[in-house]
């Protein structure tokens, strides 16, 4: 389940920036071992509950387009997965990037740059 949903960090990350805390499912922040994923049809009832959210979670909160830039999921030449915003015709012009090992993590470091305090 771990590759389908954000890291423990990345949820961290961006439950401080205030991504929606809805998700399917949720890391146990300070219950031993931390990591560990549960499954729950219910967020933010405890301190202690960390959403994390999977690809599609993530996707659902990234605009579609900004301006002339469409959002894009490719792998990079190393196979890694890149979320971002490029102009359709283009392979090189690019507005904003994420790279990551997963889907789930690319967009939400992604989401993370779009919503980072200016």
């Amino acid at each position: 389940m771990e590759r389908n949903v954000v890291s423990l960090k990345t949820a961290k990350k961006l439950k401080a920036a205030g991504f929606p805390g809805v998700s399917m499912w949720h890391y146990a922040d300070g219950i031993d071992p931390s990591d560990e994923l549960f499954f729950a049809q219910f967020s933010g009832l405890t301190q202690l509950d960390i959403a994390a959210p999977t690809a599609q979670e993530v996707a659902d909160q990234l605009p579609r387009k900004i301006g002339d830039y469409c959002l894009f999921l490719e792998y990079g030449d190393d196979g890694t997965l890149w979320a971002c915003y490029r102009v359709v015709d283009s392979k090189a012009d690019y507005m904003l990037y994420a790279e990551a090992e997963t889907m789930a993590e690319a967009l939400a470091l992604l989401w993370l740059k779009i919503n980072e305090p200016q």
